[in-house]
């Protein structure tokens, strides 16, 4: 219960419906009950009564009623559960992303996307269980039983033991003994269901390349042997819903012969008139609708705990964001600097190896290197998306782990690689960093970019579709790179801001981006030399290790250094 404890505690904020709906549910087993047993009371008299004078009238009346308030009973008990349990999940979606949404690469990186989507979606969902199934006719029927239990003693108390024994067997034996049997097809099925997703998103995902190169049949067939593992766990799970509801009925046939038994008893010993005892039959026969549900919802508690319990690796974290820091004001702002700094994504290789940087206030920087070479790494560090295993990173004078998340955001403005845009306009993407400048300013920074040309006479109202889909790679790198310009940040890191743009093109944008951060600190990675002589100042990195740095006019004239090398190329 201590795994469930934080979710069911969502239900404070609505704890009207869910109150409502129990009632309801009260309501409408109480009315059921009484329709029944006054039913069975009412038939066996009028039969007893024969055409002697016999009050028809007030007794209908009550069928009716019971029948009238159980149909709206139930009407309105679907009407508010539902409800409630709606409310409750769409609220757990909410609060499951606002516990995601600060977590850094580093930290999803080890749970992915497809996982993701699948614990906000489906282990959410299967929650549904715990709120619906379980707490609130748990608690009903419980309150319904010692009712029963309580009327049925008025007239034969033998009768009340046997009926309260069985629907402790049947409300507690038995959804005990379906909730061991459920465990572990219904753990087994949360991870079916996961990686049945997680294969599904992958297909889609990859399915331009799998197309081309002709692995369709076989993502297909990854995603039917997860369809086939899926339902063998429904299969499973089903055969346990059989097995229990074969007991349910057993249980519910004993007790009714029991108190068949115990009250001819009393029948023959005149403490029961004939009328009576159905009654008590047909009372005892309806009380087992309060118990009905609970083994099936008990069954299901297995899966509903290992969907809480996959949540909780999310939403539990004791430092989800890894942002401690008290809060501190940048000394230099613009300027930072690594000290010794080492890093490894894996521990099998080291994507930097005791880096040594410092950048000064409105310095202009290119870091050069191949691919893998660490150059990302540097941006991914300085933004804390990850941290160093040794060494320090000081931001502004200060260690960056002393800042908020919201201080360390303010100073930099990042352009990743790859680039993510948003389903909108282009003027939606680019107020994402400027929700204060006209469209004047937007407009003349995409022409100096050289971008509204290819906007199809639409401008800053052209739909850029889905992650930018209706775009070129070369534009979507340029919207990317206004988008970050836009921002008022002291400090630029930019990773291939021009990367897939021809020559003419790249120089029209580096010429914008260093027009726009004249002011501003720059870190600019590439893999080519590009226009280095506009720089302050070179970096150049290989193996996770800068190899060499200075100024563009002293590398380029040192005919040993990596740099002039590599543009003699």
């Amino acid at each position: 219960m201590r795994l469930l404890w934080p979710y069911i505690r969502q239900m404070r904020d609505h704890l009207g419906w869910v109150s409502l709906g129990a009632l309801l549910a009260l309501a409408t087993l109480l009315a059921s009950i009484g329709l029944l047993t006054l039913s069975g009371w009412f038939i066996t008299a009028t039969a007893l009564a024969g055409a002697s004078s016999f009050n028809f009238f007030t007794p209908g009346a009550g069928v009716r009623g019971f029948a009238i308030l159980r149909t709206a009973g139930r009407y309105g008990e679907r009407i508010a559960s539902h409800e409630a349990t709606f409310r409750l999940i769409a609220k757990l979606r909410v609060w499951v992303y606002r516990r995601i949404e600060p977590l850094r690469p580093e930290q999803l990186s080890r749970i992915g996307s497809a996982q993701l989507l699948n614990r906000l979606v489906a282990d959410i969902a299967a929650l549904d269980n715990l709120y619906l199934r379980v707490l609130s006719p748990t608690l009903v029927a419980l309150v319904v039983v010692l009712l029963v239990a309580g009327f049925l003693a008025l007239y034969a108390p033998a009768v009340a033991f046997i009926a309260l024994a069985g629907l402790a067997l049947a409300g507690i034996l038995v959804p005990g003994v379906g909730y061991l049997l459920g465990r572990r097809p219904g753990r087994a099925q949360i991870g079916a269901q996961a990686e049945l997703r997680t294969r599904l998103v992958r297909l889609l995902q990859g399915m331009a390349d799998l197309r081309i190169y002709g692995g369709m049949d076989l993502a297909r067939g990854s995603v039917v042997e997860s369809e086939s593992q899926l339902l063998d766990t429904q299969r499973r799970m089903g055969l346990v819903s059989a097995a229990i509801n074969a007991c349910m009925v057993i249980v519910a046939g004993l007790t009714m012969i029991l108190a068949l038994l115990y009250g001819a008893e009393y029948l023959g010993t005149g403490v029961l008139q004939p009328a009576q005892l159905a009654m008590l039959l047909f009372c005892v026969l309806a009380a087992f609708e309060a118990v009905m549900p609970l083994p099936l919802a008990y069954q299901y508690l297995g899966k509903t705990r290992e969907a809480a319990l996959r949540l909780d690796q999310v939403v539990n974290s004791p430092e989800p964001s890894g942002f401690n820091g008290k809060g501190a004001e940048p000394v230099r702002l613009g300027q930072f600097s690594f000290t010794n700094v080492s890093f490894a994504y894996t521990p099998e290789r080291a994507a930097l190896k005791g880096v040594d940087l410092e950048v000064t206030a409105g310095e202009k920087v290119v870091v050069l290197g191949h691919s893998g070479s660490g150059k990302s790494s540097l941006i991914a560090l300085l933004s804390r998306f990850w941290d160093p295993q040794s060494g320090e990173i000081r931001l502004g004078g200060l260690p960056v782990e002393s800042y908020t998340e919201a201080q360390l955001r303010a100073q930099m403005s990042v352009m990743s690689q790859p680039v993510q845009l948003f389903a909108g306009t282009v003027r939606d993407n680019l107020k994402l960093a400027a929700d204060d400048l006209d469209d004047t300013q937007l407009e003349r920074l995409l022409d100096e970019l050289d971008l509204m040309s290819g906007l199809s006479g639409q401008g800053l109202d052209y739909q850029v579709g889905e992650s930018g889909v209706r775009l070129s790679g070369g534009q979507r790198k340029r919207l990317a790179l206004a988008r970050a310009l836009l921002r008022s940040a002291p400090i630029l890191l930019l990773d291939e801001p021009t990367e897939g743009l021809d020559a003419e093109t790249e120089a029209r944008a580096l010429a914008a981006l260093l027009e726009y951060a004249k002011e501003r600190t720059v870190l600019l990675i590439t893999h080519h030399p590009i226009a280095l002589e506009r720089f302050d100042r070179v970096v150049v990195m290989d193996s996770g290790r800068v190899v060499e740095q200075g100024s563009p006019a002293q590398l380029l004239t040192d005919p040993e250094s990596c740099l002039a090398r590599l543009r003699s190329i």
